[in-house]
């Protein structure tokens, strides 16, 4: 009896698994891209994959970490990627056929595919030296081994932009590294280049690992002297002296410079599907939040329409008009 007990329960638990496989295997995968894990973005586009997950047992998404942001845009307006991280700055950039985007002649067509859902802030770029480094100042710079951005992202012409603002320096006058993030953040850990530039809220998972196996500095940046975004979505911050432990070793908060990013989706993808997600991430928002310290103070609704860059979608524009919210006229180019 014993025997014919055991064997009845293992056909059941099974029976109860298959159905559990079933129903997964219902739910449609979404793509989710961003940069480098230990990045703001990463932690944002992770923290809503995981709640979206636990909402809504249809909607499943798989997120990916590799190449640059703007890459991810042109995927995104091919209908290659479902959900991403954007910023203003490469709406711009795509719909003026600019920067990354000379080249390319459809590059204007692809933004018309590109719908925000909320907008944060991305936090400080971090221009991090070794303590020891003889580099003191954005001046200093002229033929290190610098990494400013991954090649063809848009914080890299941020970056560049704002050292020859402040220097007068081109790509030309530094040993500019063409890494990702990840390679980056890396090669500072292992010494094998001198400024590293992060943008990223405090703390940065990647910048505390830095410091807790060596000294640090951030470079104080003069803001006064930056090149100003033309989308209008740079932000100007200052990170504390003792953000990341007694292994930061500057005396006083270092200015520096943020932006305005966005969580975003390709337009053509199903108004109700964005519209459930949206409400998901703003009914569950102390849940979201919980997975960083920062996010509680970037991730809101009072903030969530700071910019929209060219247009919102369709389903979050759904959600918001249903609470209620004002919605800000959009930023065209």
């Amino acid at each position: 009896m014993k025997k014919i007990t055991k064997t009845l329960t293992t056909i059941v638990s099974a029976a109860i698994l298959a159905i559990g496989v079933a129903v997964t295997a219902h739910a449609e995968t979404y793509r989710v891209t961003s940069i480098a894990p230990g990045m703001s973005p990463f932690v944002v586009n992770t923290a809503i994959a995981k709640l979206v997950s636990k909402h809504l047992p249809d909607v499943q998404m798989q997120v990916r970490a590799t190449g640059a942001a703007t890459r991810h845009a042109v995927e995104a307006g091919q209908g290659k990627v479902d959900f991403f991280f954007g910023s203003p700055t490469i709406n711009w950039l795509m719909d003026k056929n600019v920067g990354p985007f000379k080249d390319m002649a459809d590059a204007p067509q692809l933004e018309d595919n590109l719908g925000m859902m909320f907008s944060y802030e991305i936090g400080p770029y971090h221009y991090v030296v070794n303590d020891d480094s003889d580099i003191n100042s954005l001046t200093d710079l002229k033929g290190k081994k610098v990494f400013i951005g991954p090649p063809g992202g848009a914080a890299r012409g941020v970056v560049a932009r704002n050292i020859k603002a402040i220097t007068g320096y081109t790509e030309d006058d530094m040993d500019v590294q063409n890494f990702g993030f990840d390679a980056a953040i890396q090669a500072f850990q292992d010494g094998k280049i001198d400024l590293v530039v992060l943008p990223t809220n405090v703390p940065s998972p990647s910048v505390q690992q830095f410091s807790l196996t060596k000294k640090i500095r951030l470079l104080d940046v003069p803001v006064d002297q930056l090149k100003i975004s033309p989308d209008g979505s740079t932000t100007f911050v200052k990170v504390p002296a003792g953000a990341y432990g007694v292994n930061q070793m500057n005396t006083s908060a270092a200015r520096t410079h943020g932006a305005l990013v966005n969580f975003s989706a390709r337009m053509d993808l199903d108004e109700e599907v964005v519209y459930q997600v949206t409400k998901t991430i703003w009914e569950n928002l102390s849940e979201l939040t919980s997975a960083a310290q920062w996010m509680a103070n970037t991730i809101t609704l009072e903030n969530a329409l700071q910019i929209i860059p060219n247009r919102l979608h369709p389903g979050a524009e759904r959600y918001y008009r249903e609470i209620g919210l004002d919605i800000p006229a959009v930023n065209t180019y």
